[in-house]
This record gives structure tokens, C-alpha cells and sequence, in this order.
């Protein structure tokens, strides 16, 4: 009989097992059979934590949701740094953290894909994870412009934040390959995270279209 930690081991292999193969195959092509053999566990296992596939892919998405939300803690801190701060923070560490992804992260490669080619789970995702993490970015530009969070520039401006680091954290090699040493002149004093943030304080005040 296994223990309670055995069994969130199984189902967090599980995860990691079902999110590498619908990243490498697409939903349509995997088999419960599949996710169980990679996870290294019996069918059995896969069937008394989620039951069906559509269940486990709803976790999987989530899961992927959840590495890439920003803390509570972190919350509380860029928070507490004036707003401008904060926002380069932002820039700066999410650059970061594309930059230490493999081209093969299933996280990544899922939310992408989830984003081009909405599936059932989408409006969950968005619920719980993308609306709130767009309601912080643009509450911090809010303060940053003293312009209202539900503000069409602000929210631009969040779409262009998360553009912008989408572009630069995870085609760097397009960047570098179509504007050769524009990431060398950058580099210094965090030069492309303080191009990005004052682009978006930018974007926040969009000109009006007649």
C-alpha cells in the first residue's frame, strides 16, 4: 500500500510524463497507455488520479499555468518597489527565465499552443491564470502612468510587455539572425529589459485613431 507522498510522486511523474508527450505529439496522439509507460507506473495509477485524458490534459495546462504565475510573494515585493521598478523587474526576470528554458520545455510549447489553438480548458486557463496575471501587470503600469488598470492603453501595454518578452526571451536566435549584435549592444546595464519597460510606459499612451 503506498504512502501519501508515493502517490503525489506518482501523480506529479505522471504530469511531467503526459506534459512531455502532448507538447511532442498534440492531445490527439497520446495515449493513456503512452503517458502511464513513460511515467513508469501501471495504467491503474493514471486512472484513480485523473480518470480520463481530457482530465489529465486540463491538468497538465494548468500545472504549466502555475510555473509560470507570478508568487504571491513576488507579488508583495514588486509591490512595494516603485512602479517603474517594478515593471523593469518584471522584464528583466521574465527575459531571464526564457533564456534558461530549453527549446523542448513542454510548458512553453503547451501554452503557446494553447494560446494559437484555444481548447477546451482555455477559459479555465484564463480564468485562473492568464486574467489575473494580466490584471497585476496592468495594475503596476496603472500606477506607473496614473492611469486606471482597465485603461485600453494600459492593457495595450500589457499585451506589448508580454509580446516583447515572448519575442526577445524565446526567438532570441530570429532576433540575432535578422539584427546581427543587437543583443551584444543591449546586454549591458540590462540594456534590452530597460528598452522593453520604456516601450511599454510607452505603449500606455497609444495615439488616438480617427
Amino acid at each position: 500500500m503506498g504512502t501519501p507522498k508515493d502517490s503525489e510522486k506518482t501523480r506529479a511523474k505522471l504530469i511531467e510524463a503526459a506534459g512531455q508527450l502532448f507538447a511532442e505529439k498534440g492531445f490527439k496522439a497520446v495515449t493513456v497507455r503512452e503517458i502511464a509507460a513513460a511515467a513508469q507506473t501501471h495504467l491503474s495509477a493514471l486512472n484513480y488520479h485523473f480518470r480520463t485524458k481530457d482530465a489529465m490534459y486540463r491538468e497538465v495546462l494548468l500545472e504549466a499555468c502555475r510555473s509560470d504565475a507570478i508568487s504571491e510573494k513576488d507579488r508583495k515585493y514588486l509591490l512595494g518597489r516603485a512602479p517603474e521598478k517594478a515593471l523593469f523587474i518584471m522584464v528583466k526576470e521574465s527575459l531571464k527565465n526564457y533564456a534558461g528554458l530549453g527549446a523542448d520545455n513542454w510548458r512553453t510549447i503547451i501554452l503557446t499552443r494553447e494560446c494559437r489553438e484555444p481548447g477546451p480548458v482555455f477559459q479555465e486557463a484564463v480564468r485562473e491564470y492568464f486574467r489575473p496575471e494580466a490584471d497585476f501587470i496592468a495594475q503596476i503600469i496603472a500606477m506607473a502612468t496614473g492611469k486606471s488598470h482597465q485603461d485600453h492603453g494600459v492593457r495595450f501595454a500589457v499585451l506589448t510587455m508580454i509580446g516583447l518578452v515572448e519575442t526577445f526571451g524565446l526567438y532570441g536566435h530570429l532576433a540575432e539572425a535578422t539584427a546581427p549584435g543587437m543583443a551584444d549592444h543591449f546586454r549591458k546595464k540590462d540594456g534590452l529589459a530597460r528598452q522593453i519597460t520604456r516601450l511599454v510606459l510607452e505603449a500606455a499612451n497609444p495615439v488616438n485613431s480617427k
